[in-house]
């Protein structure tokens, strides 16, 4: 097995460092067995081009004005993309009490639920979560199996086993308790089955700790989002929403030439070279993921800097790689593309596949196939509101891409 993941904007510390092995188990678990990898110590790289980027020299001054919330740290166990989950609940339902945040979820939705728990874990070990990812990865295949992806119906109208749960402790045992039932007849039927084996393996398990102290953090969110009003996203930038610009623009200007590589360009050659060699000695593929701006990052690297780099799979999520070709903002970038003569910018002759995924509500994802050949645009509505961050902790992405990617390219 031989994985990068690149990044986007605004990914500093400690926080994008426990997603990072949260998103790991997931590749491992989901993405890499689809893919063909069959090496599960091999390393999946995760290179870091943000802390590369120039700081700002006063300390994001320039965000302090008048009626803007604090920019200092709170000292909250409630990070804002937990919170900002939350919002969504209680938008959907206002009088949500404290302790029932997952279950008035699931009363809409069983899967917005496990989204909403997937994306809130914490876990000490990398056994924990491991064991956390495997059990929410056996609810949405339950969920999947279920309701056929949502078709046939979802929320307690559905699962009428909601009705009989007071309170989100509760959720999760009995949740626990129906996952154990269903795997139960799927062991005992002898009819056919439409689920991957890769989602039927799990087996009985306990509801793991970082999933119960998820339930905490969520709870705590709720009195976050209570205090500072629905829809916080209204706010103005902090200062991990003005990386937006300030990542961008410094990988721009400092990307170097072939010659002489910028840092960022040079940090994430030298990931793809490592991974390139263990997937060589492993006989697996290399398999590429980019998010948001990594997608740019990405697309330069292996279009003008380094394109003696071999990828087998390229997927791209949330990205921008589209409308940066469209304003030939890339190093590579031709502007004599499209012409009568040439409709679109030649598939990369160095990447085998290439999917880009988009999520409906996500205004920072762009498509890719009307502007590059070979691209395959994929549609991905994780009903968050805030999508831009939610494809990567998504349990139903990673079963929706594993799927895809294993039934290989359709015409």
């Amino acid at each position: 097995m031989a994985l990068v993941h690149v990044h986007g904007i605004g990914n500093r510390g400690a926080e994008d460092e426990r997603r990072a092995a949260l998103r790991d188990s997931w590749f491992r678990l989901a993405l890499l067995p689809a893919a063909g990898c069959r090496s599960p110590e091999a390393p999946i790289l995760n290179p870091r081009w943000g802390a590369l980027l120039s700081p700002p020299a006063w300390n994001w001054a320039s965000l302090r004005v008048d009626g803007v919330e604090s920019l200092g740290d709170d000292g909250s166990v409630v990070d804002d993309s937990v919170a900002e989950m939350v919002d969504g609940v209680v938008a959907a339902a206002p009088d949500v009490a404290e302790g029932r945040v997952l279950v008035t979820a699931a009363w809409t939705s069983l899967l917005w639920a496990v989204e909403l728990l997937a994306a809130s874990v914490e876990a000490r070990s990398a056994e924990e979560r491991d064991a956390t990812v495997a059990f929410c990865a056996r609810a949405v295949a339950y969920w999947a199996w279920k309701t056929g992806d949502g078709r046939r119906g979802d929320g307690v109208g559905f699962f009428a086993w909601l009705g009989e749960v007071e309170a989100d402790v509760d959720f999760l045992d009995r949740l626990g308790e129906e996952l154990d039932a269903w795997q139960s007849k799927l062991e005992d039927s002898s009819g056919q089955r439409d689920v991957p084996d890769e989602w039927e393996r799990f087996g009985g398990m306990p509801v793991p700790r970082p999933a119960r102290a998820a339930v905490r953090r969520i709870n705590a969110a709720l009195a976050k989002t209570v205090a500072g009003g629905v829809m916080a996203v209204s706010r103005r930038f902090t200062p991990k929403g003005a990386l937006l610009f300030a990542d961008v623009a410094g990988y721009l200007a400092g990307r170097g030439s072939v010659e002489r590589p910028g840092p960022v360009v040079e940090l994430v050659g030298k990931a793809l070279d490592c991974a390139a060699g263990a997937a060589r000695a492993y006989g697996d593929p290399l398999v590429v993921v980019a998010h948001s701006m990594g997608g740019n990052i990405v697309h330069d690297v292996l279009s003008f800097h380094r394109p003696d780099v071999r990828i087998d799979l390229l997927v791209t999520v949330g990205a921008q790689v589209g409308l940066f070709e469209e304003l030939k903002l890339f190093a590579a970038s031709d502007p004599a593309v499209p012409s009568p003569q040439v409709a679109k910018v030649p598939v990369l002759p160095n990447v085998t596949r290439w999917i880009n995924v988009v999520d409906v509500r996500d205004p920072l994802a762009f498509a890719a196939g009307p502007v590059f050949a070979g691209a395959e645009d994929l549609v991905f509505d994780s009903g968050s509101l805030l999508p831009h961050g939610a494809y990567l902790t998504s349990p139903d992405f990673h079963r929706r891409l594993a799927r895809r990617v294993a039934e290989g390219v359709r015409s």
